[in-house]
Formats: C-alpha cells, sequence, structure tokens
C-alpha cells in the first residue's frame, strides 16, 4: 500500500490518494513514523504536483517538516528546481520551514542560490529576511555559496538584500577556511586568466559596495 501511495504521488493522482486514505486512515503517519526514505510529499515535490501537494499537506502538515534521506525537506526540493508555487504553498503553511537543516546544515535558500533560482531566492528571503545569515556546516553563508557556484546574478540578490536588513557585515564573514566572499571572488579572478570563468571580480567587487 505504502508503494502505492508514493506510486500516487509521483503521477499526482489525488483520486488513488483519496482511495488509499480510505483503505488506511494512518497510512500517512505509520509511513512517518517508519522513517521512510522519502514521504509522499518529497516524491510530489520532486514530480512537480501542486495539486497533489496542497490535499497532502491538508491530510498531513507535519509532512512539510520531514528531511528525507539524501537531506531535503520539501522546500530544499522546491527551492532547488526552482519552483515558486510549490515554495509558496509550503510557505503558507509555516515560514518557518526556511530554517529546516538538511544535509551539512543547508537550508532551502542555500541550494537556491547554488542553482540560480533567483524568483525562489527572493521568495525565501521575502517570507524569513533572518536566513541570509544561516550558515552552513563549514561556515559558509548564502553568499559564500553564491560565489562558489559562481552564480553573480545571485549575489547581487543577496548583496542588496543585506544592505535593506542592515546586515552588510555578513559580506566579511569567514567560511571554515578562513575565507570570505572577496577572499574567493578573487581566487576566482585569477582563475578567470585561463578558464574564463562568467564571473567580473570588478562587477562583483562594484556590487559589494
Amino acid at each position: 500500500m505504502e508503494r502505492r501511495l508514493l506510486e500516487a504521488a509521483q503521477k499526482g493522482n489525488i483520486d488513488e490518494l483519496n482511495d488509499l486514505i480510505k483503505s488506511n486512515g494512518l497510512i500517512l503517519k505509520e509511513m512517518a513514523l517508519k522513517g521512510a526514505s522519502s514521504t509522499p510529499l518529497h516524491v510530489a515535490c520532486v514530480a512537480g504536483h501542486l495539486d497533489f501537494i496542497r490535499e497532502l499537506l491538508k491530510l498531513m502538515p507535519k509532512l512539510a517538516e520531514k528531511v528525507n534521506v539524501d537531506g531535503f525537506s520539501p522546500l530544499h526540493i522546491a527551492a532547488a528546481r526552482g519552483d515558486v508555487e510549490i515554495a509558496r504553498e509550503l510557505l503558507r503553511l509555516d515560514q518557518r520551514l526556511c530554517f529546516v537543516k538538511g544535509r551539512e546544515r543547508r537550508i532551502p535558500l542555500h541550494y537556491a542560490v547554488i542553482n540560480g533560482e533567483l524568483h525562489v531566492m527572493k521568495l525565501l528571503l521575502s517570507a524569513s529576511p533572518e536566513s541570509v545569515v544561516e550558515r552552513t556546516a563549514r561556515e559558509e553563508t548564502a553568499l559564500h555559496l553564491a560565489v562558489k557556484s559562481n552564480r553573480f546574478d545571485a549575489v547581487v540578490v543577496l548583496v542588496e538584500h543585506l544592505k535593506q536588513n542592515e546586515k552588510e557585515q555578513v559580506i566579511n564573514w569567514k567560511e571554515h577556511k578562513g575565507n570570505t566572499v572577496l577572499h574567493l571572488a578573487a581566487a576566482v579572478k585569477n582563475f578567470e586568466a585561463s578558464h574564463a570563468v562568467p564571473l567580473s571580480y570588478r562587477t562583483f567587487i562594484c556590487a559589494l559596495f
């Protein structure tokens, strides 16, 4: 029955979901208690089935907090995929989902930054402005991740957010190797000389100041 539930989530089949719930009203709770590697909500978020997700959240809102075996909560998945509508639906349930930590203590914003998903980034920052100061297990800020991932557009969004919220000090924070974002940007500049990395050091400095 659990397999059928996951298949229904993958297909976005709400009728099948309702039939399974009628057969066993506790099936969602049982899956959660067993510590399944992924819940139906994870699967539906990967597949992008918004209506199915809405139905699941009505039935069992607690699923939104679950982190799967790969370290992803449903909001992590939506952020990484750049799925604004699903991210918005999850945030309607609880904006604190922005702070759920996955592998290496990464929050959903970190994955949106790494993948350059600007629309989801802006949504997450609007829902939880304080999430911008969260660090990974390697003491990386979202800014560190943006530079390391060569996401200059994300750098611009993050710096503007920091300025608007009077948190410019984050720009000078160091990650586990003692690097600020300026150190990392300088390293990228040196790398550009022979590899044509599409991140302008001069433009980066202008964005910071």
